[in-house]
This record gives C-alpha cells, structure tokens and sequence, in this order.
C-alpha cells in the first residue's frame, strides 16, 4: 500500500473502542443487578418480622413483615392489571391501621372484572383486628406511557407508593400480603422478585455491533488504502 489513510483509522478505531466500552459498561451493569436481586431473594428466604419503626425501599425491598391491625376497607383503590388464568382484573389497595396507630397501604391481592364491586365480595371484609403477613414493596413500574389515575372511579395504572399513600393519607409503606387460604377474594400470589434485567442482552448487542463495525472499518480501510493503479 502507498498510503495510509489517517482519516478511516481514526474513525475505525474510536467507534470500536466506544463500543466495546458499551459493552463492558453493561457487564458491570449485570454484575451490579444480579447483586440486588440475589439480596432481594434472600431478604424472601428470611422469616417474617415485625414491621420496622425505619424503613428504607432501597435496603428494604422485598422484606418479610407481619402486622395487626384494622383495614380502612372504605378507602379500598383498583390497580388495572391481570393474572392468568383469571384474565383481566384489579389489584386492591388498602389503607391499614396498626395497632400501634401507623396508617399504611396493604395490597391485599387480586380480583377478576366481575368482582370489582365491594357488595360482590362482601364476606371478605374483615372489620375486626386482623394479623397480616407480606412483604414490603416500593414497585417502580410507571412510565411516560402510564396514563394518570382516575381518582373520580378510584382506579389507577401502577402500584407507585408514594402517590397511593399521598391518596390514601399513609406512609409510602405497602406491604403485598401473601397468598390467602380459602377460595374467596382478594387473592394474593407467591413472592418473588419481579426486578428487570436487560443488561446481558444489551452487552451482547454492543459487542455485536462493535463486530460490524470493526468488519466495515477494515473492508472502508482496504478499499480507500489500495494504490492508486488499482483506483
């Protein structure tokens, strides 16, 4: 070759370089999650305790507690959502007075569309003290697609606490009760973390491109490289 062009090298080798910093970047970005969801799961393994004074979502998430207390039942919030195989239905919020005079949200499970009418389900309304068992969530599970609630037919599209709590006048505290025994509803289901990770994929996908690119740098290298007899 006569020449070497500086242009092409430059530009071929920056753009992989960022790209495979992209790609190392989300491998750390796995590390860091697979980290929170292994603590996650084992805050789940760990008994029940009683609820905190203190709570944190970040050091919290996914705790077991158990409470007494009394359900605020005429306060009782739809969230939009569905469970196979019930299809379509709501998850019920409600507000919870302990017994140590704490005001807290308890998500007490799901009910189908037919059953979202209280009088449907009137022998689930429990209005003496009752104890409790869950675990604590901060769900973060809106986005700018998310349209806001209606208060006016109080029914929402996310399980974001701290608008329920300002709503319902709590704490941002909700506790998500367990499965409940019998065949009545509400119905609760099994914990599990439920927390999002994308980052394998997307370190794969950087890689990937970071292939191609170096492929079309050397074939632009080699075609803008050759003498010029062979122009």
């Amino acid at each position: 070759m006569k020449n070497w062009p500086l242009g092409p090298i430059v530009i071929g080798l920056g753009g992989f370089c960022v790209l495979i910093a992209l790609g190392f970047w989300q491998v750390q970005r796995l590390q860091w999650k697979n980290a929170i969801i292994a603590e996650a799961e084992q805050r789940l393994a760990v008994p029940a305790e009683p609820l905190p004074v203190s709570l944190n979502p970040k050091r919290d998430d996914y705790k077991r507690v158990e409470v007494s207390g009394r359900f605020d039942h005429d306060s009782e919030q739809y969230v939009l959502t569905s469970m196979p195989p019930n299809g379509p239905g709501f998850e019920i919020i409600t507000a919870f007075e302990t017994d140590s005079g704490r005001r807290i949200l308890v998500d007490r499970g799901f009910v189908p569309q037919a059953l979202r009418d209280p009088a449907k389900r009137a022998d689930t309304f429990d209005r003496g003290v009752v104890e409790i068992e869950g675990v604590l969530r901060w769900p973060s599970d809106t986005s700018r697609f998310t349209p806001d609630p209606d208060p006016s037919i109080r029914e929402w599209y996310s399980r974001e606490v701290p608008p329920l709590a300002k709503a319902l006048n709590t704490e941002p505290v909700m506790i998500v009760q367990g499965p409940s025994a019998g065949p009545g509803w509400p119905r609760g289901g099994k914990a599990q973390v439920n927390i999002r990770n994308q980052h394998l994929p997307y370190a794969i996908q950087w890689f990937a491109i970071a292939g191609v690119w170096a492929l079309m740098s050397i074939l632009w290298f080699r075609k803008v490289a050759r003498p010029d007899a062979d122009a």
